[in-house]
């Protein structure tokens, strides 16, 4: 959708951008053509997409023409009035009015996607939400601040590197796909952002709902006094700070302390 198209859906429906809910409409076409393409990039089709936040629907537009079903959780009501306008019509398209933190995602994730936008206020939480899901989606694409973004890729020994850090590179392989300069928003953003790409590895399959919360639960009450040697707040010999344990150590820690088979010299962990 372009800024005219936008401005005057808005208008016409008496709406406007809530800075509460962190609503910003992407106006840039080609960034959005970018993520659909990338998205659905070396997969089968149909798929089945759940698209998060599509305000207006901005990149909605773009994945219907598609060989896709698509599945949009929108809280803003009024949005979900101009959605339904829009697209209701096809029966590839399915309105979800929710809010996604709420939102109880399908339990069998086979075929399906998760994209969307996330708002500065949600993207924390909600990421922290889809890794602890018990089988997480095979496919995530989300435009994320930059702030955000550097929390999630933040390697060990810098301030951006903290317990969300762990517990995503932890379950994902991680990857910027592209800066977005906040030009391409409306309204405009104070800062940029990024398209990050979220693929589950291996170890996302290793522990179940119950030990993926006891796991991150674990890693954010050691983060809580990150200034802290591990050693003074586990009570164990450990002589690192949280910040200088990478995520697989982590989760040896937490299984080791778990098992109570730590070892005297602080298990593998050291780093």
């Amino acid at each position: 959708m372009t800024l005219f198209e936008i401005k005057s859906l808005l208008s016409s429906n008496h709406l406007s951008p809530s800075k509460k809910l962190g609503q910003n409409f992407l106006i840039d076409q080609n960034l959005a053509k970018f993520i659909v393409r990338e998205t659905l990039e070396g997969v089968p089709l149909p798929q089945e997409i759940y698209e998060i936040g599509p305000g207006l629907g901005s990149l909605t537009e773009f994945f219907l023409q598609q060989n896709v079903f698509l599945k949009a959780i929108e809280i803003d009501r009024g949005f979900c009035k101009v959605l339904l306008e829009r697209f209701s019509a096809n029966p590839r398209f399915e309105l979800i009015q929710a809010n996604a933190l709420d939102f109880s995602f399908p339990q069998s994730t086979h075929g399906k996607i998760l994209v969307g936008n996330l708002p500065y206020t949600i993207s924390s939480p909600l990421l922290a939400k889809l890794a602890l899901l018990a089988v997480p989606f095979p496919r995530m694409i989300f435009t994320l601040q930059q702030e955000v973004a550097s929390r999630l890729m933040a390697k060990t020994r810098t301030k951006d590197f903290g317990a969300l850090s762990v517990l995503m590179q932890y379950f994902f392989e991680i990857k910027k796909m592209r800066k977005v300069p906040k030009e391409v928003f409306y309204p405009v953003p104070k800062i940029e952002s990024a398209v990050v790409f979220f693929e589950p590895k291996n170890t996302a399959f290793r522990m179940d709902a119950p030990e993926k919360y006891s796991f991150y639960a674990f890693v954010r009450r050691c983060f809580s006094q990150r200034r802290k040697k591990l050693g003074k707040i586990l009570h164990i010999p450990l002589d690192h700070r949280p910040d200088e344990i990478p995520p697989e150590c982590w989760a040896n820690l937490w299984m080791e302390l778990k098992d109570s088979r730590m070892e005297k010299s602080g298990g593998s962990c050291k780093n």
